[in-house]
């Protein structure tokens, strides 16, 4: 040692301090915060509203109205892209209809609407329909061209084609937004970023109605 200083020996006692103002802490703090230490590693358990698609072949159709076709002429498909990834990674035994057979089928007979959908997908031979009916679908806050904020609105629906009746067996709504608190100035962001953004979220919400998730506090994960 410098100086020929003696090496200091820590006690016992004070190696254990730390531990001690630990578990300290922990009694001042109440069970409270060891359950939000535990719930932000470990998560909690989100069950799936509808598990039915897992080994069964599905299709995926998507509607639009003629205003958003017009303003996004690209949304069938990019719905239908974008959730077929993430029920290919999550729901891996669900057998996914190459969703552009269903565009092709919807492109080639305008009359497809009227038609129930469950007969739609039989004529697919599938066991299982994901309708989604497009709310609202867009890149832009409301009046605001210069305020990007990504926003799509659908009601969910899955049909069973084999069930008597119209074989609905599940419906939900969606209502997803990007960014969430504010829109963002066009010079912050681009338009086809927000959108590809909001597409993702909607999407990843979308495939969570079919397999079982874990929520960690404000960091939800698949």
């Amino acid at each position: 040692m410098r100086n020929g200083g003696a090496a200091k020996v820590l006690s016992p006692a004070s190696l254990a301090l730390p531990g001690v103002l630990f578990l300290l802490l922990l009694t001042l703090g109440g069970c409270g915060f060891l359950a939000m230490a535990t719930h932000n590693v470990v998560g909690s358990k989100v069950a799936a509203p509808y598990p039915g698609l897992a080994k069964h072949s599905v299709a995926i159709l998507v509607y639009s109205d003629d205003a958003t076709t017009f303003m996004y002429p690209q949304a069938r498909r990019e719905v239908s892209s974008f959730l077929t990834q993430q029920l290919e990674k999550h729901v891996p035994t669900a057998r996914l209809l190459d969703y552009h057979h269903v565009l092709a089928y919807q492109n080639g007979d305008p009359n497809w609407e009227a038609l129930p959908i469950k007969m739609i997908g039989r004529h697919f031979s599938v066991d299982r329909v994901i309708y989604i009916e497009l709310i609202a679908y867009s890149a832009h806050a409301p009046g605001e061209q210069r305020l990007l904020r990504g926003h799509i609105k659908a009601n969910v629906y899955v049909y069973d084609t084999h069930l008597p009746g119209d074989g609905r067996v599940f419906s939900t709504t969606l209502n997803v937004y990007w960014p969430r608190n504010a829109p963002e100035p066009v010079f912050d962001s681009d338009a086809n970023l927000v959108r590809m953004n909001t597409l993702t979220r909607f999407s990843r919400d979308v495939a969570r109605c079919f397999y079982n998730w874990r929520y960690y506090g404000n960091a939800p994960h698949g």
